[in-house]
């Protein structure tokens, strides 16, 4: 009883747009609780009043809600039913933890041809677990009945427990680009299902089966499919938390080189499987991002994936978050970042690296920011790679690593240099300013040098995309180091040198003055008039 009066008083729809221009654009129904709140009679009237409310909107094109249940029949058949009618533009639907009548109502609508020109379908945490095997029917050609639809998650609603289920979901899927069937219970035999859909399939390009449990079993199952058919469209997949070694051979066949992500996070990949991984880099395949977080990797393989880090020229995104590597990692793990010009986001949030004593302050100095060294040093670190060392920035203060992950970002190596030489030299102050550094600078560059030692992180705006502080009051400063730049520069008295030879002086011709005839016309000169 509680439990309802405190979602009487607390849950609110609430009506907001993703378009300025077309404020109901947009629905989003959620309840203000933070989690699912069954329907209570006292709550009619609030649903009552949100469907007055869009009864006479023609312009809908998303509509979100989460748990939260309609009232029951007739509800949904006189309240939102003529809601779709009106709506034709309808590109997204949004159905998190709600209850069967507004599942079952929608996909009545979504059976009609030409109802809507939808594009997502998100019915995930829904458990629906429908009784009636005729319902997941309607569902497979609800979703079969719109070519436009791309997109269907459709996690955590236990398909895996009847694999007649999944195998109708499976069929209303093939023209789909991205299927979502995380956490649905499903074994090795519903992932044989999906390697026949596969097999068949010409569109699908994303896949994810995160926490789905089916082990190194239902891995092989993937393994000799990508074998067999390397002409599959798929480029993206999800194997997180299935319990995978990838210990053989036959399992680490699933590091196909037709996918360009896959995540392997939150297993159980140990030496020997890091080992298949390590192999697979090496061989340079067109893999773009790749996800080991998670998998208690230890220092014992640091060198191993570090080595094969540095002869791949295709990865570009890499996590190997949570997981054991300390102070011992940090050598090979700065051999890498600065033998490697193409890894664009390196993570190693959350793990055993502390700042100070636990190595990370040696990893930002000598892979991406030595701020106490010479100006060679600070040019032959890494300026691509985003190096992401913890979840709360602590001890950015001694390591500055997130200003340097962010300069890292700009992607122009030559703007990243520039603000880390401003950093150290007139912001940190921990490489002393020489002007006799500059001195044999050329004519052309002049003008950049005499900007660059004006600039420091904070003043007049300098660096706002990287530093947090403003610094006010140091024209003084910068007007001293332009004087004292210009003053040693080599090639200022050649500017005022005038040469051996003297400047001729040209002789300024005298005008002619026009004469006028005694009739009052112009005499021209050099001729006579009559």
């Amino acid at each position: 009883k509680n439990r309802f009066s405190v979602a009487k008083r607390l849950e609110k729809f609430q009506l907001t747009s993703s378009n300025e221009e077309n404020a109901d654009s947009q629905i989003n129904l959620e309840s203000m609780l933070g989690g699912y709140v069954p329907y209570h009679e006292d709550l009619l009237p609030r649903w009552n009043a949100f469907a007055d409310s869009q009864k006479d909107n023609k312009s809908l094109t998303s509509i979100t809600v989460h748990n939260s249940c309609i009232p029951p029949s007739p509800f949904f058949r006189d309240k939102i039913y003529p809601i779709f009618q009106k709506n034709q533009n309808i590109t997204s639907l949004e159905l998190r933890g709600v209850n069967r009548s507004l599942i079952f109502g929608v996909i009545s609508v979504l059976k009609m041809k030409k109802c809507c020109k939808l594009v997502s379908l998100d019915l995930s945490w829904n458990k629906t677990r429908f009784t009636d095997i005729a319902r997941y029917q309607s569902l497979s050609e609800a979703i079969g009945n719109h070519p436009s639809l791309a997109y269907v998650n459709f996690s955590n609603n236990a398909l895996g427990e009847n694999v007649d289920h999944l195998s109708l979901v499976l069929k209303g899927s093939d023209k789909l680009e991205s299927l979502i069937l995380d956490s649905n219970d499903i074994d090795s035999d519903g992932v044989d299902l999906i390697m026949k859909f596969l097999k068949s399939n010409k569109t699908l390009t994303t896949l994810s089966l995160s926490d789905n449990e089916f082990g190194n079993k239902g891995v092989k199952a993937f393994a000799s499919t990508f074998e067999e058919n390397d002409d599959m469209a798929l480029r993206e997949l999800n194997l997180s938390k299935n319990g995978l070694t990838l210990a053989t051979k036959v399992e680490s066949k699933v590091l196909s080189d037709m996918l360009m992500h896959i995540d392997l996070s939150h297993n159980l990949i140990g030496v020997q499987g890091l080992k298949n991984v390590v192999a697979y880099l090496a061989g340079n395949p067109p893999l773009a991002c790749m996800n080991l977080a998670g998998n208690i990797l230890r220092n014992n393989v640091a060198a191993l994936l570090m080595g094969a880090l540095k002869r791949n020229t295709n990865l570009a995104h890499l996590n190997l978050g949570h997981n054991s590597f300390t102070k011992a990692s940090v050598p090979c793990i700065v051999d890498a970042l600065k033998n490697n010009s193409t890894l664009l986001t390196l993570d190693l949030t959350d793990n055993k690296i502390k700042p100070k004593s636990g190595g990370r302050k040696e990893l930002v100095k000598n892979a991406l920011f030595d701020s106490t060294s010479l100006l060679e040093s600070i040019i032959d670190s890494n300026h691509s790679c985003q190096v992401y060392l913890s979840d709360n920035n602590w001890g950015n203060k001694d390591t500055h690593e997130v200003e340097i992950r962010k300069m890292n970002a700009f992607g122009n190596k030559g703007k990243t240099i520039r603000y880390k030489l401003v950093l150290a030299m007139f912001t940190l102050k921990t490489i002393p300013f020489n002007p006799l550094a500059f001195q044999h600078i050329s004519l052309e560059l002049m003008p950049r040098l005499l900007e660059f030692v004006q600039q420091e992180m904070g003043h007049k705006g300098f660096g706002k995309d990287v530093w947090n502080a403003s610094r006010k009051g140091k024209g003084v400063k910068c007007l001293t180091r332009v004087y004292e730049v210009v003053t040693g520069w080599s090639m200022l008295p050649s500017l005022f040198e005038r040469g051996p030879d003297e400047v001729k002086k040209k002789k300024k011709k005298q005008a002619t003055k026009k004469r006028k005839r005694d009739d009052g016309k112009e005499c021209i000169p050099g001729k006579r008039g009559k």
